[in-house]
């Protein structure tokens, strides 16, 4: 969850207020002493960083992975072939543009 933050450049205190928990909670469930937090924050966790659930239980998953599975399950059966192909166009040049 560390690494989700850390990336979004949120503060302890942001995710906090985004998610509804308290700032010590927070940083509890980073550190892993708070270690079986409720269904619902794990759902309001993933909502706020905009991942799957399952990122919180599968340490192998990136957050990067995660967000490409989330905007994969968010749009799957909902674009045309047309869209899919529009979106394979922008990641390819996406690619061409890496240093």
């Amino acid at each position: 969850m560390k690494k989700l933050r850390e990336q979004s450049r949120q503060s302890l205190q942001q995710v906090a207020d985004g998610v509804g928990i308290s700032k010590v909670h927070v940083w509890e469930l980073e550190k892993g002493t708070s270690k079986n937090p409720s269904m619902d924050i794990v759902k309001r966790l993933a909502d706020h960083f905009r991942v799957p659930i399952a990122y919180f239980n599968d340490d192998s998953i990136e957050p990067d992975e995660a967000n490409a599975l989330q905007f994969f399950r968010e749009f799957d059966g909902q674009l045309s072939e047309k869209d899919w192909e529009a979106l394979r166009s922008v990641a390819e040049a996406l690619k061409a543009k890496k240093p």
